[in-house]
């Protein structure tokens, strides 16, 4: 397979092939920990470029893994049994902004907080904001079909996607509507084609905002609280829960102690015009004084600010707490998130693991971590069982297995007690047409 690589890399020309050791291992894993192989890494620097590794790579034979940032927690862009890593982060041009037609166009290794930053002076936002937005590329969203916070008011990233200029597993470059084929592209998981930039829908940003976090007494009640909420009008652009661990986590992570008191949380944001932001705060402030909550309003943009650093402190606060973060993000049906964090903190406390919750609750989004590590073997077992007790229950509960981390490596062999037999075949079926020689990010998703 080396001499392949050399031949590939004669072929692609000026297009350099990244073979030395340091390149094949840091190239070689994602936020999972989990580790494959690869015999060399490329860096295209554009649209020719990415097309002419993929068609020669498939004249040869060579398997092929699109990467973005290497962020994902399901081992999506974790190559396994030779081939080559296809790395988009040279690719990061935002290529033009039709402020008339309200879209965007962008080369797929752009950061998304990079769009963010650039649209915010112009008067514009762009939806998604996954918590790995400072780090997460836009093709990594679109492979793993990204939300977020604000996915509650504003959707998912394949709302916002209006086209795509994408290359098949053959090499052949497509320019068109998420429509027709394209439509299975995102939250495909790089499985059936390889995505070089995408025209998005941005928004005019909202002429105010409104930031709260409430305190509950326990989970149950944060889940009851925010059903309850929904049930008379309340209609925010964010509505996030944390458990008190997870709470306490960030608190000591970014030294403050406002929510450091044994209680779990629910973070909430209001956005729109400014009558619509005083009437939908006026709800929550009334039913918080009915029931005795206590809440914590941002007074301005700084304090705004420091409440959603204290949000996006989570995953750094608990990378604190073990070696390694088994993260499940299982979505639910409204109605059944309280019965599932009583089922997950009890189950988790039967076998002894270290878990943290947290999650976009108003899209039934859930994060389950444990925090734990590696190397102690017999603890990883019981990890193991967890997962799959986990999985079952959210499969009688008539959940999904993955809200926006995708499927990957880390879920595969679950997928049937989700899908049936038949599902699964056409799943198989459906990779088959896209990629014939199942070169395309294989073992992944799609060729499960």
């Amino acid at each position: 397979m080396r001499n392949d690589i050399e031949a590939l890399a004669r072929r692609v020309g000026d297009i350099e092939i990244k073979t030395e050791a340091y390149y094949r291992y840091a190239y070689s894993y994602d936020a999972t920990g989990r580790r494959g192989t690869c015999l060399g890494v490329v860096f295209p620097l554009g649209l020719k470029d990415m097309a002419s590794i993929i068609r020669e790579s498939s004249r040869m034979e060579i398997p092929f893994f699109i990467r973005g940032a290497g962020t994902g927690f399901s081992g999506g862009a974790v190559p396994g049994g030779g081939g080559i890593v296809i790395s988009t982060e040279k690719m990061r041009r935002i290529i033009d902004l039709d402020m008339e037609a309200g879209t965007v166009e962008v080369e797929t290794g752009l950061v998304n907080r990079k769009l963010q930053d650039f649209l915010e002076p112009e008067g514009w936002f762009y939806p998604p904001d996954p918590a790995s937005m400072n780090v997460s590329t836009i093709g990594g969203n679109i492979a793993e079909n990204a939300g977020g916070p604000r996915a509650y008011k504003y959707g998912v990233t394949r709302v916002y996607l209006r086209s795509l200029t994408w290359i098949t597993a053959d090499g052949d470059v497509i320019e068109s509507p998420v429509e027709g084929p394209a439509a299975l592209l995102p939250g495909s998981e790089g499985t059936l084609g390889a995505v070089y930039s995408a025209v998005l829908s941005i928004l005019p940003l909202p002429a105010a905002y409104m930031t709260t976090v409430v305190t509950t007494k326990t989970d149950e009640d944060a889940m009851k609280i925010a059903s309850d909420l929904l049930s008379i009008g309340f209609c925010p652009s964010v509505m996030e829960f944390i458990d008190s661990k997870t709470m306490k986590c960030v608190s000591k992570y970014s030294r403050t102690e406002v929510f450091d008191n044994g209680g779990s949380y629910l973070f909430f944001e209001i956005d729109g015009s400014e009558d619509l932001v005083k009437a939908q705060q006026k709800i929550l402030e009334s039913f918080c004084r009915d029931r005795k909550l206590e809440s914590v309003t941002a007074a301005d943009d700084r304090e705004r600010d420091l409440l959603w650093e204290l949000r996006r402190s989570i995953s750094p606060s608990l990378a604190r707490k073990g070696i390694t973060k088994v993260n499940e993000d299982i979505a639910l049906p409204l109605g059944r998130l309280a019965d599932a964090v009583t089922f997950i903190h009890r189950t988790a406390s039967e076998l002894g693991l270290d878990c943290y919750l947290f999650g976009h609750c108003g899209d039934g989004n859930l994060h389950v971590n444990i925090m734990t590590d590696r190397r102690r073997k017999e603890e990883m077992k019981r990890t193991d069982i967890f997962v799959e007790q986990l999985f079952s229950e959210v499969a009688r509960m008539q959940g999904t297995l993955s809200g926006e981390h995708g499927i990957g490596i880390t879920k595969i062999r679950y997928l049937d007690k989700i899908f049936s037999h038949a599902e699964l075949d056409l799943q198989k079926k459906i990779k088959s047409v896209f990629d014939t020689q199942g070169l395309l990010n294989p073992g992944k998703y799609f060729s499960s």
